[in-house]
């Protein structure tokens, strides 16, 4: 390999990062909190295309999820209480107004198919999490994609126009998968406030905790907007690393939680998963801590991508939208070929890849990787 400014910072970098990171784990009191099984790389597949949690549930999750184990001959009719009740304190609405689903992604499912049908139309931005759209065009719906304005955020003036009285559901994914961007929420509200009366609007908030302290950023189940066409959508996949248990719930008013539960499986959230769950809302320490790591990795993911003069989008999530300054074909065929797997490409961003964040053993792997590809010319 030549002896260029390039190749010493990238040989830096690979040697950089984990002493890098496992400082700052050091830093924040994380070395106690991880799990002992996380701690090296996996023998199979280096995946990194997901956007999970690569630490896993918090102790206190784990010892309620064996402890559940002993309920699977009976159905989750209390789990299912307990939870929702816990949920109606949390966000401070009634017990009602909570629908459980298997992940979040199942309650998309469901407002797509309530709301959707022929003759109706499903406004969302593009790109975003596709499952939503998927499902309104087998609705027979006619599905509006509208492009990411300049800074990578929904373009809700654009989403506006796009919208009409036959527009039944609006979808908005803040933070954004796959950019990671957040869309101002004073935006969102005054969006909002303009659509036509009887469109329902669909916020995926399954990024939430990731958000941090921007002033830009704010939920609308930490401060509600009272607007009865409001369904907020929420997830125990990501920060308390429950993606394998597949549980998540909706929070919308008492109407529209009807409509939406008319189309649910009864019971169709498990004994172990709700009892996790359930856990998880216990156990806030671990969800800030888990929050707080993630902002540590991708601090670190940042520092490398810089130290290899390379781009990316600011991200709120965990996962980081990566301009490699050469052909995506040729980094997603390398990666690939080395056993890692990354996001699939969004073809509105051609130049760009998505990358989930793992522990620091697994984003080293990752840099060692990624440094063997060939010294090609980069694009400006």
């Amino acid at each position: 390999m030549p002896i260029t400014r390039r190749n010493i910072l990238r040989k830096f970098a690979a040697g950089a990062a984990s002493a890098a990171a496992l400082r700052a784990f050091g830093e924040l009191g994380f070395a106690q909190a991880r799990p002992a099984e996380n701690r090296s790389v996996s023998a199979g597949p280096l995946v990194l295309s997901r956007n999970e949690n690569p630490y896993g549930p918090s102790p206190k999750v784990l010892a309620a999820m064996r402890e559940a184990a002993a309920r699977a001959n009976r159905y989750p009719a209390g789990e299912y209480d307990t939870l929702t009740r816990k949920l109606a304190a949390l966000h401070r609405v009634h017990p009602e107004q909570i629908v459980l689903g298997c992940g979040s992604s199942e309650l998309l499912r469901m407002a797509a198919e309530t709301f959707l049908g022929p003759g109706k139309k499903f406004v969302q931005a593009s790109p975003t999490f596709p499952l939503p759209g998927e499902v309104a065009r087998n609705t027979g719906a006619d599905v509006i994609s509208v492009a990411l304005n300049s800074r990578h955020e929904h373009d809700l003036e654009m989403m506006l126009a796009r919208s009409d009285a036959s527009t039944a559901l609006v979808y908005v994914c803040n933070p954004n998968n796959p950019t990671g961007t957040i869309t101002p929420r004073a935006e969102i509200q005054g969006f909002i406030a303009k659509l036509p009366a009887k469109t329902m609007v669909l916020v995926d908030e399954a990024y939430h905790e990731f958000a941090g302290q921007s002033k830009a950023y704010a939920s609308f189940l930490d401060r509600p907007l009272d607007d009865h066409r409001v369904i907020v959508t929420r997830t125990f996949s990501k920060v308390h690393g429950l993606a394998g248990m597949r549980i998540g719930y909706a929070v919308a008013s008492p109407e529209a939680a009807r409509r939406l539960s008319a189309g649910h499986l009864t019971l169709g959230v498990g004994v172990i998963s709700a009892r996790a769950a359930a856990a998880a809302l216990d156990d806030p320490d671990y969800a800030a801590l888990a929050a707080r790591r993630n902002a540590a990795d991708r601090q670190e993911f940042r520092n490398q991508i810089n130290a290899r003069m390379m781009r990316a989008i600011d991200s709120h999530t965990n996962f980081v939208m990566l301009d490699p300054r050469r052909p995506v074909e040729e980094v997603f065929a390398h990666l690939q070929k080395n056993n890692v797997q990354i996001g699939p490409p969004a073809p509105e961003m051609s130049k760009y890849l998505r990358v989930s964040l793992g522990t620091p053993e697994e984003m080293l792997q990752f840099w060692k990787i990624w440094d063997l590809m060939p010294v090609g010319k980069m694009a400006m």
